[in-house]
């Protein structure tokens, strides 16, 4: 009887040892995955630091957000395929007579002049022009098939344009591009649309063997953003949002009730293995201290 008191004690203390490792080890997980469902409901966005300001509200815009502009591009048959909405700002860095570096900033417009291509199934191009500059965005879609992104962005304009002041170089075709070893920018799923308030920076440069002697570097500021290609609704409506977390990554909105499910089904797993195994464990010892 005291053989039996004695192991009943130690096995008490194996099960309360071993349970406090489960339970620490279940909410280590439980901490990290709330911390990555990064629920938006609940959280507190934390201040945009820009270099400039949001553009004033336009009577004549055509967006439901005031200091956004949306951009619509329908395919011949009249069924939009690239669907955008965007606060942003060009800034161009060149020099001029004084031998100085300056910069000079535009507002992406409301009403630009919209062209492009939708006709190919694997690729799409959007292209805005407004105030003698031309910006153009070519949607690709990845090597599966499941997935779009940018590949590049391209900014055409002349030097002599009335936006530069004393340009040093006037009378020049300027072409800048995207860096080409960043040929996916905003990758999301087909079908979904690509949704990110958090600013976004696009630098665009003339390369080195492209000839180009104006010295102008641009970039592009991309705020509250929403878009999406390779639309194929009629509604012309957006998808479901793939959204960018803070770190510049991305998630998908459906991540965190995958998740969820696999750590409850984990956690039943692991209740339920342990308390068979302490059934049958207790069983054991009180058999064999009865002998």
């Amino acid at each position: 009887m005291l053989q039996f008191r004695k192991n009943n004690r130690a096995l008490k203390c194996v099960n309360g040892y071993v349970f406090n490792i489960i339970c620490c080890i279940l909410f280590a997980l439980l901490a990290n995955s709330a911390q990555g469902l990064q629920l938006s409901a609940f959280t507190t966005k934390t201040p945009r630091v820009s270099k400039y300001s949001t553009k004033s509200p336009s009577a004549s815009s055509m967006n439901h957000d005031a200091t956004t502009s949306i951009y619509r591009l329908n395919a011949t048959n009249g069924i939009t395929c690239i669907l955008m909405q965007v606060d942003g700002l060009i800034s161009i860095r060149y020099r001029n007579k004084l031998n100085e570096d300056v910069e000079a900033d535009l507002y992406m417009p409301d009403n630009p002049v919209l062209s492009g291509e939708c006709d190919n199934t694997n690729l799409e191009i959007l292209t805005m022009d407004f105030k003698g500059f031309s910006l153009s965005m070519t949607f690709k879609k990845s090597s599966g098939g499941e997935g779009w992104y940018i590949n590049v962005f391209e900014l055409t304009y002349s030097s002599s344009n009335p936006l530069f002041e004393h340009p040093d170089r006037p009378n020049l075709n300027v072409k800048l591009t995207s860096p080409a070893q960043t040929p996916m920018y905003f990758p999301t799923p087909v079908g979904k649309s690509y949704l990110c308030d958090k600013e976004q920076t696009v630098i665009l440069y003339a390369p080195h063997d492209s000839g180009d002697q104006s010295g102008h570097i641009a970039r592009l500021y991309l705020r509250d953003m929403h878009m999406q290609s390779f639309m194929f609704k009629e509604s012309g409506k957006w998808g479901p949002s793939f959204h960018c977390s803070a770190t510049g990554s991305y998630r998908d909105e459906t991540a965190p009730l995958a998740v969820g499910t696999a750590l409850a089904i984990a956690v039943l797993l692991t209740i339920s293995g342990y308390g068979g195994w302490r059934y049958f464990k207790v069983k054991k010892v009180q058999y064999g201290s009865m002998e």
